[in-house]
């Protein structure tokens, strides 16, 4: 377990604005449905990250999530929540996981599970792309990747990646807060 998930420059498909983008799939049409699904280890240092962020998320927005936002805390065994995933019929996955990029640790990136490679995700069961490609065929999958600074044993995040999930989880908890108050009036 001490080789993090690895994603080479040639698969990537950075998206400088990420944070705009996903403002944009969370806050299109109310119809609209998202899941967020947090992955990583907890004992893995930040490989953690993903899945903290979703358990920070659900702390946040306590009951009150908006309409059409899912949340599923996958920790190190996301394979057994994809069925539960395609009974919602998402538009969007978004999974968010720690991952290697080779750039600094707790740079952020969106990247369409589409544009990796096999074999991606070393760590898990099975390879992200292909439960996407195989069960999650209906809807658009993304990766928000976050880079570790260290995936060796240990329960605690990095201080970069600790600030990277903090300043996701505050954008998250924004457009949330923004989507609720739109249901309410």
């Amino acid at each position: 377990m001490n080789d993090p998930k690895h994603v080479s420059r040639q698969t990537t498909s950075t998206v400088s604005t990420w944070r705009a983008e996903l403002k944009k799939m969370l806050g299109s049409s109310s119809q609209s449905k998202v899941a967020l699904v947090g992955m990583g280890h907890p004992f893995c240092s930040d490989d953690f990250a993903g899945s903290y962020l979703v358990k920070k998320l659900a702390v946040q927005g306590g009951k009150k999530l908006p309409q059409g936002l899912y949340l599923f805390d996958g920790e190190d065994n996301v394979e057994a929540l994809i069925t539960k995933i395609t009974q919602v019929e998402p538009e969007n996955v978004i999974f968010v996981d720690s991952c290697e990029m080779k750039a600094e640790p707790g740079e952020t990136r969106l990247i369409s599970v589409t544009e990796t490679s096999y074999p991606f995700f070393t760590t898990h069961g099975v390879p992200l792309k292909l439960l996407a490609e195989q069960l999650l065929s209906d809807s658009q999958v993304w990766l928000l990747a976050i880079q570790p600074k260290k995936t060796d044993f240990g329960e605690r995040l990095s201080p970069e990646v600790q600030a990277a999930v903090d300043s996701a989880s505050d954008f998250f908890a924004e457009i949330l807060r923004e989507k609720s108050q739109e249901v309410d009036n």
